[in-house]
């Protein structure tokens, strides 16, 4: 069963029918089939068939499967929703959304296919690429056009070029897009998935991104290469610390409510609903993490 848990998303090169084998044995969360950018032109149409017939024979052991769509603006990107949505997908994701109503373009010709294909309505969710200053503008109209929306998904080099930025490896150029995006998607309750780190070597700017992205309230990160996902996992992951703590707010504000307090002290420090909440979402985060392990 397909968890809510989204700590790493891995970009699987829809023309490769070897690697999108392959990516079904990663410990990625969800893996995003990609027959847009980094598929050439001549290419793109031989890709769609290669992800279709992966669709159709692989089984992908509980991993979510996404597949990222050329633009619906365009014919291949509706000859691609067209030949995927009836097999067995968890969602599509939609490249360059600037506007609300991409989001609802797509949820209608989704909605149509559906119902060609035999399929529940509402089955197929969204996944929504932010990559230029209008789309991040318009991050809480996009988040919450649709309700099935899953997420919106960073997408850092298209949005430097359009800002016209040159980031450092500190990234304090992309942290208002990035805050934005986090604050769009609490408001609508879906996730929000960082960029990759480009540098597929370097380990230590990985995990620096990774910490970064995860203290501003990313539930994940995107990766280009399977090496990146052990790290990804770990940095947005639950830790035992973290579960026990969650256990032990949650028993200390029990017996709180017995004694008729709705707020109590854990380790020396105040604890009350809002530790609580946050208590629940480690334990939800560690339950997600058990069922895709197993």
């Amino acid at each position: 069963m397909i968890g809510p848990l989204r700590r790493s998303v891995l970009y699987v090169p829809g023309d490769s029918e070897k690697m999108i084998r392959r990516s079904a044995a990663m410990p990625a969360d969800l893996l995003l089939l990609n027959l847009e950018d980094g598929v050439a032109a001549s290419r793109k149409e031989d890709a769609r068939h290669t992800v279709a017939r992966a669709l159709e024979q692989m089984d992908f052991t509980g991993r979510e499967v996404v597949v990222r769509i050329n633009g619906l603006d365009s014919a291949m990107g509706r000859l691609d929703l067209a030949e995927v949505v009836s097999l067995r997908i968890d969602g599509i994701c939609l490249p360059k959304i600037e506007k609300k109503e991409d989001i609802h373009a797509a949820d209608a010709a989704l909605r149509a296919m559906e119902t060609r294909a035999g399929v529940a309505e509402g089955t197929v969710r969204l996944h929504a690429m932010i990559e230029s200053a209008a789309g991040v503008l318009h991050a809480a109209e996009i988040a919450a056009a649709s309700p099935r929306t899953a997420s919106l998904i960073f997408g850092s080099a298209d949005y430097a070029s359009d800002i016209r930025c040159r980031p450092g490896q500190d990234r304090m150029e992309f942290l208002l897009a990035m805050q934005t995006m986090v604050l769009a998607c609490r408001a609508a309750a879906v996730d929000a998935i960082d960029a990759p780190c480009f540098d597929i070597r370097n380990g230590d700017l990985l995990e620096r991104e990774s910490t970064q992205a995860r203290c501003l309230g990313f539930d994940g990160k995107s990766a280009l290469h399977p090496d990146q996902l052990p790290v990804i996992n770990r940095v947005f992951g639950v830790t035992a610390a973290e579960v026990a703590w969650a256990e032990k707010v949650l028993a200390e504000l029990l017996e709180a409510e017995k004694r008729g307090r709705a707020l109590s002290t854990l380790d020396g420090s105040l604890i009350d609903n809002p530790h609580r909440a946050a208590a629940l979402r480690i334990l939800q985060r560690n339950d997600s993490k058990l069922n895709i392990e197993n």
